[in-house]
Protein backbone atom coordinates (compact mmCIF):
# COMPACT_ATOMS: atom_id res chain seq x y z
CA UNK A 1 0.00 0.00 0.00
CA UNK A 2 1.44 3.62 -0.98
CA UNK A 3 1.59 5.95 1.99
CA UNK A 4 1.83 9.60 1.19
CA UNK A 5 4.13 10.92 3.57
CA UNK A 6 4.20 15.02 4.24
CA UNK A 7 6.17 17.31 6.43
CA UNK A 8 5.37 20.63 6.52
CA UNK A 9 7.70 23.82 8.01
CA UNK A 10 6.05 27.05 9.41
CA UNK A 11 7.29 30.15 9.10
CA UNK A 12 9.31 31.98 11.29
CA UNK A 13 10.14 35.45 12.03
CA UNK A 14 13.02 37.16 13.07
CA UNK A 15 13.50 40.12 15.33
CA UNK A 16 16.47 42.41 15.51
CA UNK A 17 16.22 45.38 17.84
CA UNK A 18 18.12 47.78 19.28
CA UNK A 19 17.42 49.94 22.11
CA UNK A 20 17.53 53.76 22.45
CA UNK A 21 20.13 55.00 24.07
CA UNK A 22 20.17 58.74 25.41
CA UNK A 23 23.80 59.74 26.56
CA UNK A 24 24.03 62.67 28.74
CA UNK A 25 27.45 63.94 29.79
CA UNK A 26 28.36 66.96 32.02
CA UNK A 27 31.28 68.62 31.72
CA UNK A 28 33.25 69.29 35.30
CA UNK A 29 33.28 72.41 36.05
CA UNK A 30 36.99 73.89 35.99
CA UNK A 31 38.94 76.14 38.51
CA UNK A 32 41.36 78.37 37.69
CA UNK A 33 42.95 80.72 39.69
CA UNK A 34 45.86 83.38 39.43
CA UNK A 35 48.27 84.29 42.68
CA UNK A 36 50.51 86.94 43.06
CA UNK A 37 52.17 86.85 46.41
CA UNK A 38 51.66 90.03 48.69
CA UNK A 39 55.13 91.85 48.92
CA UNK A 40 56.03 94.45 50.99
CA UNK A 41 58.53 96.32 48.35
CA UNK A 42 59.60 98.21 51.60
CA UNK A 43 63.09 99.20 51.61
CA UNK A 44 65.99 101.26 54.28
CA UNK A 45 67.71 104.31 52.12
CA UNK A 46 70.83 104.69 53.04
CA UNK A 47 72.17 108.06 55.69
CA UNK A 48 73.70 110.68 53.73
CA UNK A 49 75.76 113.55 55.20
CA UNK A 50 76.54 116.63 52.37
CA UNK A 51 78.85 118.94 53.35
CA UNK A 52 79.84 122.45 51.71
CA UNK A 53 83.01 124.19 52.46
CA UNK A 54 83.12 125.88 49.39
CA UNK A 55 81.58 129.33 51.62
CA UNK A 56 84.48 129.01 54.74
CA UNK A 57 87.29 128.25 51.95
CA UNK A 58 86.49 131.15 49.58
CA UNK A 59 86.19 133.23 52.66
CA UNK A 60 90.31 132.97 52.80
CA UNK A 61 91.20 133.11 49.18
CA UNK A 62 90.22 129.62 47.69
CA UNK A 63 88.02 130.50 45.31
CA UNK A 64 86.55 128.16 41.86
CA UNK A 65 86.75 129.48 38.24
CA UNK A 66 83.63 131.06 38.07
CA UNK A 67 84.12 133.27 41.26
CA UNK A 68 87.78 134.00 40.19
CA UNK A 69 86.14 135.25 36.34
CA UNK A 70 83.34 137.14 37.96
CA UNK A 71 85.79 139.24 40.13
CA UNK A 72 88.35 139.81 38.24
CA UNK A 73 87.47 139.07 34.28
CA UNK A 74 87.58 142.92 33.40
CA UNK A 75 90.69 143.29 35.31
CA UNK A 76 92.82 142.05 32.93
CA UNK A 77 91.84 144.13 30.21
CA UNK A 78 92.67 147.30 32.23
CA UNK A 79 95.87 145.85 33.45
CA UNK A 80 97.15 144.80 30.50
CA UNK A 81 96.09 148.87 29.12
CA UNK A 82 98.24 150.46 32.28
CA UNK A 83 101.02 148.04 31.87
CA UNK A 84 101.42 148.64 27.90
CA UNK A 85 101.46 152.62 28.20
CA UNK A 86 103.60 152.10 31.17
CA UNK A 87 106.19 149.78 29.38
CA UNK A 88 105.84 152.30 26.41
CA UNK A 89 106.43 155.59 28.60
CA UNK A 90 109.14 154.01 30.30
CA UNK A 91 110.86 152.96 26.67
CA UNK A 92 110.72 156.43 25.54
CA UNK A 93 112.32 157.46 29.30
CA UNK A 94 115.24 155.26 28.38
CA UNK A 95 115.78 156.36 24.57
CA UNK A 96 115.74 160.02 25.95
CA UNK A 97 117.51 159.94 29.20
CA UNK A 98 119.61 157.06 28.98
CA UNK A 99 122.66 158.05 27.31
CA UNK A 100 122.40 161.48 29.44
CA UNK A 101 125.40 162.20 31.85
CA UNK A 102 124.06 161.60 35.02
CA UNK A 103 120.77 160.55 34.64
CA UNK A 104 120.55 156.46 35.11
CA UNK A 105 116.37 156.21 34.52
CA UNK A 106 116.12 151.68 35.22
CA UNK A 107 117.71 152.90 38.51
CA UNK A 108 115.41 155.48 39.57
CA UNK A 109 112.50 154.06 38.49
CA UNK A 110 113.30 150.59 40.30
CA UNK A 111 114.11 153.25 43.43
CA UNK A 112 111.16 154.45 42.96
CA UNK A 113 108.73 151.48 42.94
CA UNK A 114 110.21 150.41 45.86
CA UNK A 115 109.78 153.35 48.26
CA UNK A 116 106.52 153.02 46.77
CA UNK A 117 106.07 149.87 48.10
CA UNK A 118 107.60 150.25 51.26
CA UNK A 119 105.71 153.30 52.21
CA UNK A 120 102.34 151.62 51.18
CA UNK A 121 99.65 151.84 53.74
CA UNK A 122 98.68 148.31 54.93
CA UNK A 123 95.63 147.30 56.47
CA UNK A 124 94.25 144.00 57.68
CA UNK A 125 90.80 142.99 57.77
CA UNK A 126 89.54 140.59 60.04
CA UNK A 127 86.32 138.59 58.90
CA UNK A 128 84.93 135.97 60.35
CA UNK A 129 85.09 132.62 58.68
CA UNK A 130 81.67 130.91 58.54
CA UNK A 131 81.01 127.39 59.02
CA UNK A 132 80.79 124.81 56.52
CA UNK A 133 77.28 123.77 55.51
CA UNK A 134 75.93 120.16 56.73
CA UNK A 135 73.32 118.51 55.16
CA UNK A 136 72.12 115.26 56.82
CA UNK A 137 69.44 112.68 55.59
CA UNK A 138 68.71 110.41 57.94
CA UNK A 139 67.08 106.98 56.73
CA UNK A 140 63.99 106.41 55.61
CA UNK A 141 61.36 103.68 54.75
CA UNK A 142 60.87 104.04 51.02
CA UNK A 143 58.43 101.33 48.80
CA UNK A 144 55.04 100.41 48.46
CA UNK A 145 52.97 97.90 49.93
CA UNK A 146 51.59 95.13 47.50
CA UNK A 147 48.82 93.10 49.05
CA UNK A 148 48.89 90.83 46.48
CA UNK A 149 45.95 89.52 44.59
CA UNK A 150 44.33 86.06 44.36
CA UNK A 151 41.69 85.84 41.45
CA UNK A 152 39.70 82.53 40.90
CA UNK A 153 37.71 81.78 37.84
CA UNK A 154 35.29 78.74 37.48
CA UNK A 155 34.00 77.32 33.74
CA UNK A 156 30.87 75.89 33.64
CA UNK A 157 28.75 74.70 31.27
CA UNK A 158 24.83 75.51 31.76
CA UNK A 159 23.41 72.40 29.66
CA UNK A 160 24.97 69.21 29.73
CA UNK A 161 25.94 67.67 26.63
CA UNK A 162 23.16 65.10 25.20
CA UNK A 163 22.78 62.37 22.26
CA UNK A 164 20.27 60.54 21.55
CA UNK A 165 20.26 57.22 19.54
CA UNK A 166 16.71 56.33 18.81
CA UNK A 167 15.76 52.47 19.00
CA UNK A 168 15.42 50.06 15.96
CA UNK A 169 13.21 47.20 15.09
CA UNK A 170 14.15 44.97 12.28
CA UNK A 171 11.91 42.08 11.13
CA UNK A 172 13.18 39.09 8.73
CA UNK A 173 11.79 35.93 7.43
CA UNK A 174 13.84 33.49 9.53
CA UNK A 175 12.75 30.53 8.26
CA UNK A 176 10.39 30.12 5.05
CA UNK A 177 7.25 27.96 5.05
CA UNK A 178 7.79 24.27 3.29
CA UNK A 179 5.26 21.61 2.84
CA UNK A 180 7.36 18.54 1.75
CA UNK A 181 5.62 15.17 0.33
CA UNK A 182 6.94 12.08 -0.93
CA UNK A 183 5.27 8.52 -1.37
CA UNK A 184 6.82 4.92 0.66
CA UNK A 185 5.19 1.73 0.56
CA UNK A 186 3.98 -0.08 2.76
CA UNK A 187 4.99 2.40 5.87
CA UNK A 188 5.31 5.60 6.89
CA UNK A 189 8.71 7.64 6.51
CA UNK A 190 9.98 9.54 9.68
CA UNK A 191 11.75 12.44 8.04
CA UNK A 192 14.03 13.40 10.27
Amino acid sequence: MLRLNMRTTQPMIGLHTQLGKLEAHSTPAKLHSENRQARSNAHWTQPTVEINQYPSRHSYGFTNHTDFAKEHGQQGFSDLQKTTSRWTSEAWDNIENGGKKGKKPVEQRYDSNLQQEIKKQRHIVANLIPAPEIHFHPVEAKGDVDPGDVTVKIDTDAFATTHFTPGKVETYLKQKPDLKQWVTEGKYDIYA
